[in-house]
């Protein structure tokens, strides 16, 4: 049986990326992975999925977690790095 953690690492997504993106999109856990990884190679689908995570760092910006909100970005860091932009 495959777990959570194995879609996440099948789809090249870090447990910040992946509560990143369940906190903006709005999604399941398996629906962000399944969303990412069909459209891992979709330049415009992927920067959907950054606008989902900037929304989840406004959030926490807005609580006032530094600490969270770093590795928020670091999340945003890695997403962009191995995902299509352009």
């Amino acid at each position: 049986m495959l777990t959570l953690k194995d879609c996440a690492d099948f789809c090249d997504l870090s447990e910040d990326e992946l509560l990143g993106l369940l906190g903006g999109a709005g999604m399941s856990p398996i629906e962000v992975c399944a969303t990412v990884q069909q459209f891992a190679d979709t330049p415009s689908e992927c920067r959907k999925m950054v606008g989902f995570l900037q929304s989840y760092l406004e959030k926490v910006e807005s609580k006032g977690d530094t600490r969270r909100a770093h590795e928020v970005h670091e999340a945003i860091d890695h997403f962009v790095s191995n995902h299509a932009m352009i």
